[in-house]
């Protein structure tokens, strides 16, 4: 009755997948070994006993090689891995250095050689290729992440991969407090997804293609960018992020870093001989510290994991100035404080939380439709947002494993008046002016709720040998906008500096604009997505 339970199960997953129009579930965040047992002359060595361990695997896993000598393991967590084979009759094998990254595959063909299984032929450091996947992926893992010159953002990492265009341009970071637009091969600003641990937690408004949390590059274990290729579970032809969070391990490890600069260490703006108004944004001072430490609570049981990051950014906007034609101050501060607790349940089961929050603080935002604004006009943005999730992988045998994930990421974006403002917002056209109070106070809370539930199942000697997979996403997201005015009313000038008389700022009366406020308006969206594959192993 298991068995047909089972079969049944594994029918209507395909059937769900073959139905037309449906989206696609998530994207992996583990890697797979698969491969075959041989002896000498190359015939298949069946019931062969294969096992992995590694540091990033809390219990080590088993299997047993098919009629033919496959064998496959799913759903390992990212790192690099030791494998086994043991079979009576010959000598064990060992290879060492099998190194795993998202949605990777590693062949490991071992060809065991007649003796007693206590002898060990040992293969270290042997490259190993992925025969299962033809995606292109850009990996950056911890080593890039920390080496490679650039803004330590999501945009400056997505603009080192090739074919990849962003709308700003960066020079170590100096536009990190300000989300890009994103495109390759022609994509569109909605096709980008900011994927956590598998899962889509994108900003529920506007095209949809933007991010609601700004993040600490030392929490991620990689930071994956799939453009090209892509596999079914990504439902976009853009820039997909997946990024992989770290966890603790059996050993205590860390680390601590900063970053600083200040204008004394960076030339000065060249303008161009014909600029009719001054460009760049240079450096005032930066300092981007964070520190991070896991390990075990519980060796083989309990890991933890936590990270914490300061981003303090000062710099000159050249392109605003204030009346006295001195370049204002933009001045920005982000905070990111991550944790991850990883369960062994029992060598079957395994849970992770995850809890990562961020304040993405902006004390001088000013309006883009006019050039010189003050500092009482311009906007104060105090934004926090987290993300919370709960992973849990269960091994129902060693061919059939689920994984479930389930995230909520939650935003309060406000911009709001200058502390203590009072006065009314005066806009003047004719110098491009604005001051006395910011034009609006606004509120932006929003949250995502996603859920998903995957299977792998590897089914050996049924006409070959096959990886069945199956999914289901479910999500719901909330986004809605407040807005007030204080008064009512926005004054309008018109004064004109070349008029002879020359016109004082604000002293041509033009119009007065009034908006009944406040205002709220909510969205609400719901979307669910299916998936089935089978692969030939």
């Amino acid at each position: 009755m298991r068995k047909h339970r089972l079969s049944i199960f594994v029918l209507v997953a395909m059937m769900v997948g073959f139905i037309p129009g449906l989206m696609f579930g998530q994207v992996a965040t583990t890697g797979k070994i698969a491969g075959v047992v041989t002896d000498s002359s190359g015939a298949a060595v069946p019931s062969a006993t294969v096992s992995v361990k590694s540091a990033a695997l809390m219990a080590e896993r088993s299997t047993t090689t098919g009629g033919d000598g496959a064998y496959l393991f799913d759903l390992l967590p990212l790192g690099t891995y030791e494998l086994t084979v043991t079979s009576k009759g010959f000598k064990g094998f060992s290879e060492t250095g099998v190194v795993l990254t998202a949605g990777f595959t590693a062949t490991v063909n071992a060809k065991l050689q007649v003796g007693e299984v206590t002898d060990v032929v040992r293969v270290e450091g042997e490259p190993v290729v992925d025969l299962q996947n033809n995606q292109t992926t850009t990996t950056f893992d911890q080593t890039l992440l920390q080496d490679i010159p650039s803004g330590r953002d999501p945009w400056s990492t997505v603009a080192q991969m090739p074919g990849a265009t962003v709308g700003t341009f960066d020079v170590a970071g100096n536009n990190s407090y300000q989300q890009s637009a994103m495109q390759v091969h022609g994509s569109t600003q909605a096709e980008q997804i900011y994927s956590f641990n598998g899962l889509d937690l994108n900003w529920p408004g506007a095209n949809g293609g933007y991010t609601q949390f700004y993040t600490n590059h030392d929490s991620f274990d990689e930071f994956q960018v799939v453009a090209d290729n892509a596999p079914a579970s990504v439902p976009i032809g853009g820039v997909y992020m997946n990024m992989v969070t770290k966890s603790g391990s059996n050993e205590l490890h860390g680390q601590a870093a900063a970053y600083y600069l200040t204008a004394a260490f960076q030339a000065g703006v060249k303008q161009p001989p014909n600029a009719v108004v001054n460009t760049g944004s240079p450096f005032d001072m930066t300092l981007d510290s964070s520190a991070s430490l896991g390990g075990p609570v519980i060796r083989d049981r309990w890991w933890l994991f936590g990270s914490y990051r300061r981003y303090d950014l000062r710099q000159r906007i050249l392109a605003v100035t204030d009346q006295n034609n001195v370049p204002v101050h933009d001045v920005n501060h982000q905070t990111n404080t991550d944790l991850r607790s990883d369960w062994q349940i029992n060598p079957k089961n395994k849970f992770s939380l995850v809890w990562l929050y961020n304040e993405q603080n902006r004390f001088f935002r000013r309006d883009t439709a006019y050039q010189f604004v003050t500092q009482d006009a311009s906007w104060r943005q105090i934004e926090p947002a987290y993300i919370l999730q709960g992973l849990w992988t269960n091994q129902v045998t060693n061919n059939f494993l689920l994984d479930f994930r389930i995230g909520w990421n939650k935003i309060v974006f406000p911009l709001s008046y200058q502390p203590g403002s009072t006065g009314l917002n005066k806009q003047d056209k004719g110098y491009s002016l604005e001051s006395g109070a910011a034009p609006n106070a606004f509120i932006n809370p929003a949250w995502v709720l996603k859920w998903t539930a995957s299977g792998s199942w590897y089914k050996p000697n049924w006409a070959g040998n096959h990886n069945f997979q199956f999914g289901f996403e479910w999500g719901d997201s909330y986004n809605s906008y407040l807005n007030s005015v204080t008064g009512g009313i926005n004054a309008i000038y018109n004064s004109n500096p070349k008029a002879n008389p020359r016109q004082l700022p604000f002293s041509q009366p033009f119009e007065v604009l009034a908006y009944n406020t406040p205002t709220t308006q909510k969205n609400y969206f719901r979307d669910t997505s299916f998936t089935c594959r089978t692969l030939g192993i």
